[in-house]
């Protein structure tokens, strides 16, 4: 468990960290002239691969996958509602991303477990 929550909490920080340059790249009103499209697509794929390695990483067990993507996305969706937050949007955003990022996180997770183990 302990190592499920390690794993979650390093890669968590890593999705915190691009949580707030993706916000600040996407919300500053300065930086409008940056495409929406690549940026979006940067920010949606970029987790879905750090929450499906997280899970790799743990590959023999699925339940400490599952932990640890659903750690790292709670970290990761707090701190971008957090950043929603600081831009004057709703304080809902960050009950909406923790909750959010954890149970995509904990799928991810999960499924990058199972692909460990197929992989074996």
């Amino acid at each position: 468990m302990k190592g499920a929550l390690t794993a979650g909490v390093r890669s968590g920080t890593v999705l915190a960290v691009l949580a707030v340059l993706f916000a600040i790249l996407g919300l500053t009103p300065s930086l409008s002239w940056i495409p929406e499209a690549p940026l979006l697509a940067v920010a949606a794929v970029g987790p879905i691969f750090l929450l499906g390695g997280t899970g790799y990483r743990l590959g023999k067990d699925s339940w400490m996958a599952a932990i640890a993507g659903a750690t790292a996305g709670a970290i990761g969706g707090c701190v971008g509602g957090l950043a929603y937050l600081a831009y004057g949007k709703s304080a809902l955003n960050v009950a909406a991303g923790t909750i959010a990022g954890a149970a995509a996180g904990a799928v991810l997770g999960a499924a990058g477990a199972v692909v460990a183990r197929s992989r074996e």
